[in-house]
């Protein structure tokens, strides 16, 4: 499993109904250097730069810190999201007593029943 950094500023700013424009003018940055993050289009960022959105944001009313604007996230390597979709194929393309998202209704899972299965492991009965 691998990690990338997942950049959560235009979620935070839309959450509270914040603007760039406003970000940059009570952070004292440039308006470019926001819309940069607050788009992903950066490769790193300054602490100091964190420190000055972090400022930006409480002038602002946010009480956020730096694990609001920056999160680690986990991605599965390319090994792994393999057998993940392998395994995916032979339960029929959805994992067994899990619903699809939205759904009200029990989604039904192919195959012999638990009860089938169980008399097959269990050995003769008793």
């Amino acid at each position: 499993m691998t990690a990338k950094m997942h950049i959560g500023l235009a979620g935070l700013l839309r959450s509270h109904n914040i603007s760039q424009k406003q970000l940059a003018e009570a952070a004292n940055m440039r308006p470019a250097t926001v819309n940069a993050i607050f788009n992903a289009r950066i490769e790193r960022v300054e602490i100091n730069t964190l420190v000055d959105l972090i400022c930006g944001l409480r002038r602002l009313g946010i009480q956020a810190d730096v694990g609001d604007i920056l999160q680690v996230v986990d991605r599965p390597d390319e090994q792994e999201q393999a057998a993940r979709e392998r395994a995916l194929r032979l339960l029929g393309g959805e994992p067994w007593g899990l619903k699809m998202a939205g759904s009200a209704h029990p989604v039904p899972v192919k195959g012999p029943s638990i009860e089938e299965i169980l008399k097959e492991h269990r050995g003769p009965e008793l």
